[in-house]
């Protein structure tokens, strides 16, 4: 499973806009996240461990041309500016498309964290 580690920086606020607030993480230049909407473990001081979705890629759908690694914690209301948070990619949601409205783009983010629910296993018990 590949992991990567990052600081948790200032973004364009666009995730908390759009009402899916993220973690903006900048990497050491050696790091290479995975590109694409993917199902990950986050872990950090604050936080402990969860599941969350991470987007890796240029955000075309709001005209973003920088690469970038952002993770949405749901659930998760505190403040992660300046931790290190690591980040392992458990499986891949979907590519990074651009869509036609932020709108759009609000709906498949909304998909992509319900996909997290469906995803995970489900204990069974012996009678």
């Amino acid at each position: 499973m590949r992991t990567v580690r990052g600081r948790v920086v200032r973004g364009e606020g666009m995730g908390r806009k759009l009402g899916f607030p993220t973690a903006n993480l900048k990497l050491a230049p050696s790091m290479r996240a995975p590109r694409g909407v993917w199902r990950v473990t986050v872990r950090g001081t604050t936080l402990g461990e969860r599941e969350a979705v991470c987007n890796v890629g240029v955000r075309p759908t709001v005209g973003g041309t920088r690469l970038v690694v952002e993770v949405h914690v749901p659930g998760f209301r505190g403040d992660l500016y300046g931790r290190v948070l690591r980040v392992a990619f458990v499986s891949p949601l979907r590519a990074e498309k651009k869509f036609a409205s932020l709108a759009a783009l609000k709906a498949q983010i909304r998909r992509d964290v319900a996909a997290l629910t469906r995803a995970r296993p489900t204990a069974t018990l012996n009678a």
